[in-house]
């Protein structure tokens, strides 16, 4: 092998290796403590924090959403204050104690953004 040949082998590697650590991160955060979904920011900060890039984030997600592993559902808030941000939120999709694995995401994503959402309009004036 020429020199350039072993370089893009390696880079090859090392950015095999980053998106498989990523995906264990992705579904490792997700399975952490009691907090079974969680925002997309939360997730992509994280994940920045770790050398990938949003769009690197944004792509594996895609990904995993692709495959059947995490769902995405996104939500919308009338408030002004919160025009442009991301507001989706992302859990996995595995069963639980015979729990349809679909709809146990759709529950831990509704409770997160419940929760979420009464938390905000709680605290949240507008002025």
């Amino acid at each position: 092998m020429r020199g350039n040949d072993v370089e893009k082998r390696i880079m090859n590697d090392q950015t095999s290796d980053t998106i498989a650590s990523a995906r264990k991160a992705i579904t490792g955060l997700l399975r952490s403590r009691s907090k079974k979904a969680r925002f997309i920011t939360e997730v992509s900060a994280s994940l920045q924090r770790g050398n990938l890039n949003k769009e690197e984030v944004e792509r594996l997600l895609a990904e995993l959403e692709a495959e059947g592993v995490i769902m995405i559902r996104d939500h919308f808030c009338a408030d002004p204050h919160l025009a442009g941000v991301d507001l989706r939120v992302v859990a996995l999709v595995e069963s639980a104690e015979g729990e349809d694995a679909q709809l146990g995401a759709i529950r831990e994503i509704d409770t997160a953004w419940n929760k979420w959402l009464g938390e905000y309009l709680a605290n949240h004036r507008c002025g």
